[in-house]
């Protein structure tokens, strides 16, 4: 394994390697994985797992889920499944290090009930591509796009299933638009902002397959407020 480093998250009941210098978690997973709630015995899917974070996190939230963590890079797929071992979630939590649209139905336990994702934010051929190949397929389409992304969510969710995702305002159009081409209903839409002051950033999705109900607009997230990042995540 290369280089590393380890961090303790949450009074140190979940501990986190990650590589020293290729791609390494924000505070994303964690304001994404404060808006889902899983109930015990949910069976969730993780798509771009990375070094395991979400997964490992909503095991702490919720006991009993059956989680599949799908990872195409293999180096963070190894990372996740170190970390699923040291922190004894092997019996809820399986790697699978593939391409997500090469995943078959004998890869997952049956349909979804949450699908949960912090995809490549950077839309494909705009921007310039980061120099580091992991950091580069993490940040960039390279390997799975949202259209692509949201159909994939569409195709494993249970009917009433929620799909859950972060991605930067200004490609909020272009969601809203491709949940509507699988006929997916936003649900809820939340808005991070760095600083009260400053316009937001980010925002994250709650998205229902085959649902009809009214969207919901929760306060923004202000990232520089204390109890705002890590701590809302349980």
């Amino acid at each position: 394994m290369p280089p590393f480093t380890i961090e303790y998250f949450f009074n140190e009941k979940l501990s986190i390697c990650q590589p020293k210098e290729g791609y390494r978690f924000s505070v994303d997973p964690f304001a994404l994985c404060g808006e889902v709630h899983p109930r015990p015995g949910d069976k969730i899917m993780d798509i771009g797992c990375g070094c395991g974070i979400i997964p490992l996190i909503l095991c702490l939230k919720t006991p009993a889920l059956c989680i599949t963590a799908v990872e195409i890079q293999k180096e963070l797929a190894d990372i996740a499944g170190e970390n699923i071992i040291k922190n004894h979630r092997q019996n809820q939590i399986t790697v699978h290090h593939k391409d997500i649209t090469q995943m078959t139905p004998s890869d997952i336990p049956g349909p979804q009930d949450i699908i949960i994702s912090n995809p490549p934010y950077i839309k494909k051929n705009h921007g310039r591509i980061n120099p580091h190949p992991q950091k580069a397929t993490a940040r960039h389409e390279l390997t799975l796009t949202l259209d692509t992304l949201i159909k994939i969510a569409s195709k494993w969710l249970k009917p009433h299933g929620t799909f859950h995702t972060i991605y930067p305002v200004s490609r909020l159009p272009e969601l809203l638009g491709a949940l509507s081409r699988e006929k997916m209903t936003l649900e809820t839409l939340r808005f991070i902002h760095p600083q009260k002051k400053e316009k937001a950033k980010l925002f994250m999705v709650k998205a229902g397959k085959h649902q009809n109900n009214a969207i919901t607009i929760p306060p923004p997230l202000y990232l520089d407020t204390p109890g705002e990042q890590a701590g809302s995540a349980l």
